[in-house]
């Protein structure tokens, strides 16, 4: 039999949506207002589209806005922020088109977590679509740094996310996570991205060399539900002076963030390492951003927003698209 050419039906897995709309409703983290989506089934090809006060605006990263402690997008002056975990979902279960309809300046925070969205995207139902999903594949490396914090993103089979933090403190330690959706990356590809950083590199290591399992779109309760989705905001209870000054975490309490005092953490972890783990969740919401499904390996050292942000549009600027 003839090999099928690149973009064809036959190579590439189908897109998927959503079979009906579900809505999800709750407070802004930063700005505590009483926010909302529906989320809705779109078309082939759609992608992921917010829509607030009649503005659509794509998910990509070209509508990427300037917003501190979140990810956040713009299109005419409309913005819509804290993007990630609702991002991350989405991701995470395998959908490439929904219409997102926005009420208000937020996504609501729920429990701090893309648990919500995750369960609630499947109660309404993953179905398969004709077209061939677009793939991103990156062909040479991309490194974004800033001091000792880096995202660095490397050619592999599939997509696995991976984070390290060492806040240096007593409930703050070195950890890490990794979760890979297809294949695991290779042992020379782990050496090459551990031994190039310092930070948590052992933790790393031993994360990427036996990360979490990867999902089916069509599986009820996918591992990435049980392992990534649930991990949750945090912060330490010394930076919220500084949060609050910004005029941020006006919607912030001790249902949807973990708050890590000397003494210990505000709610018991879900995880002994889910400040990684959520790290992981973050930069998988940001990832989502560069159009399409992700063929790299992507380790996020000591980063944040502004770091996942910019190796996504370095990304997007380099890889192949197909499909």
């Amino acid at each position: 039999m003839a090999s099928s050419p690149p973009g064809s039906f036959a190579r590439l897995p189908r897109q998927h949506t959503i079979s009906r709309p579900v809505t999800l409703a709750g407070t802004g983290l930063h700005t505590g207002r009483a926010v909302s989506v529906r989320l809705l089934p779109a078309a082939e090809d759609n992608g992921i589209v917010f829509i607030r006060d009649g503005t659509a605006i794509p998910a990509r990263v070209e509508q990427i806005d300037v917003s501190p402690r979140c990810s956040a997008l713009a299109n005419r002056g409309t913005q819509v922020m804290t993007v990630e975990h609702l991002l991350a979902a989405v991701a995470g279960v395998g959908i490439d088109n929904l219409r997102v309809e926005v009420e208000g300046p937020e996504i609501p925070a729920m429990d701090g977590s893309a648990l919500p969205f995750a369960r609630a995207l499947l109660r309404a139902g993953i179905v398969p679509q004709e077209a061939p999903i677009r793939r991103i594949t990156l062909h040479e490396p991309v490194w974004v740094s800033d001091g000792d914090r880096h995202v660095i993103a490397v050619p592999a089979d599939g997509l696995t996310v991976a984070a390290g933090v060492d806040y240096g403190r007593e409930h703050g330690r070195a950890q890490a996570y990794a979760y890979a959706f297809d294949r695991p990356p290779t042992p020379h590809l782990v050496s090459l991205v551990t031994t190039s950083v310092g930070g948590p590199a052992e933790e790393l290591a031993a994360a990427l060399h036996a990360p979490a399992g990867a999902i089916v779109p069509e599986d009820p309760e996918p591992p990435f539900v049980r392992e990534l989705a649930p991990a949750r905001t945090f912060c330490f209870a010394d930076w919220i002076p500084a949060i609050q000054a910004a005029g941020l975490g006006g919607g912030g309490s001790l249902a949807n963030t973990i708050v890590l005092f000397d003494e210990g953490p505000s709610t018991p972890l879900r995880f002994a390492n889910e400040l990684a783990r959520h790290k992981a969740l973050d930069l998988l919401g940001d990832l989502a951003l560069v159009g399409g499904r992700l063929n790299a390996c992507v380790v996020a050292i000591k980063a944040g927003h502004a770091l996942h942000l910019a190796a996504a549009e370095q990304i997007r600027r380099q890889a192949d698209v197909e499909g």
